[in-house]
């Protein structure tokens, strides 16, 4: 059976304080539970083996039935993970849905099923009210899943006055399937439906297909059952790791460690957390959402900062990937498919225009209290040279 597995996520800058007031509010509140059982098995399992923290991010997932995804009277399975990066100061909200064949309905049904939800996150809204694609949160419905999310992450935040939103955004979405065929020839024999979940086009179909691969470029995977495509909304990925697999590798692990590794044995609900997909989208998110709040700063003319070289390379440091370097390279490519490259150039901008005004403003400054030194030394050695004359005149 083929499942389609989607993940949404935001970024967004947060100060240690206000991660406390989030996550253990949110607790206080009944919101927030901890990250257990086999979501958080799963979790843990791939952040042990794919990842390394000096810190590890603080994870916790809105409280079942708070949160869902509707259309007409369907319900679809959905979490909604929320996590401080402490490393970074910077929180993500992850929001994971499952669509099947079941939920759907029709030829590639999943996949128009699965756009619509993309667009109902970045904010377009049904205009038929509970029969069409919707949110609910708590006891309310909304006309967009973005309404409901919003409405989650005001809740959450509640007196952390935050400014910034839900504006970085992107999403993961994988096609799981089990029978470990290389994924690459379904999307070389149609890459128009990849082609409109890596766009949320729900036009895919009338997409002429050179154009869709093209669009895609080259798939990027470690294993014959993985392509994973970068575009700027993203990733989509083709996921058909089989039994054998994992069959094969827990042997090799019990040799020589004694216990088969759980991370190969994942087979997750959260699209991207295998093969470590989701993190990167995290860690991109988080890098643009930093990169904002720079700029926003320093458009800020009542409040700007002075935006040196030093600052600058505190957002560059998260260039350094803490991940495998055979994931790494997919994370460069999202990182140029999304633009991060862009924005880091801008904010670079800004920094050299900030630093030479900074020189400026110093330069100014020095020479000021050169001149000024100058004008006393002058003043000094001419009350020097009368009291001099005075003094000689007086002898006489």
């Amino acid at each position: 059976m083929t499942a389609l597995l989607l993940t949404f996520a935001w970024a967004v800058p947060l100060s240690e304080r206000e991660a406390g007031k989030v996550l253990d509010g949110g607790r206080d509140r009944g919101l927030l539970a901890h990250l257990d059982g086999k979501l958080g098995d799963e979790w843990t399992a791939a952040e042990n083996f794919l990842a390394s923290y000096t810190t590890p991010p603080r994870r916790r997932v809105l409280r079942k039935r708070r949160l869902a995804i509707r259309v007409g009277e369907t319900g679809l399975p959905c979490e909604l993970v929320v996590t401080w990066h402490p490393a970074y100061h910077a929180m993500t909200l992850v929001l994971a849905a499952t669509i099947t064949g079941a939920a759907a309905d029709g030829p590639a049904a999943e996949f128009d099923l699965a756009i619509a939800i993309l667009q109902s996150l970045q904010g377009r809204e049904t205009s038929n009210g509970e029969k069409g694609l919707h949110g609910v949160y708590g006891e309310k419905t909304f006309p967009s899943l973005l309404k409901a999310v919003t409405h989650v992450f005001e809740d959450l935040t509640k007196g952390c006055d935050l400014t910034e939103g839900l504006g970085r955004k992107g999403w993961c979405v994988e096609l799981r399937s089990h029978d470990g065929h290389p994924p690459a020839q379904r999307v070389a024999a149609d890459p128009r439906p990849f082609y409109g979940m890596a766009t949320s086009d729900e036009g895919w179909r009338f997409v002429p297909r050179e154009v869709a691969r093209d669009a895609l470029g080259p798939s990027w995977g470690t294993r014959s059952f993985v392509a994973a495509y970068t575009m700027a909304g993203g990733i989509v990925c083709l996921n058909s790791k089989d039994s054998v697999y994992v069959e094969q590798q827990a042997e090799l692990m019990r040799g020589p460690f004694g216990d088969a590794e759980p991370y190969f044995g994942i087979d997750s609900e959260i699209g991207g957390l295998d093969h470590g997909m989701l993190f990167i989208l995290e860690r991109v998110l988080i890098r643009m959402a930093l990169a904002d709040q720079w700029l926003a700063s320093m458009k800020n003319t009542g409040s700007r900062t002075r935006l040196l070289r030093g600052s600058l390379d505190d957002i560059l440091e998260m260039l350094h990937s803490v991940l495998p370097p055979e994931i790494d390279s997919l994370e460069r490519r999202l990182v140029t498919s999304m633009g991060v490259e862009r924005i880091i150039a801008q904010l670079d901008r800004q920094a050299e225009a900030m630093d030479e005004e900074t020189r400026y403003a110093y330069e100014n400054t020095v020479s000021a209290r050169v001149t000024r030194l100058t004008v006393v030394t002058v003043v000094l050695t001419v009350v020097t040279l009368v009291l001099g004359v005075l003094q000689v005149l007086v002898s006489l």
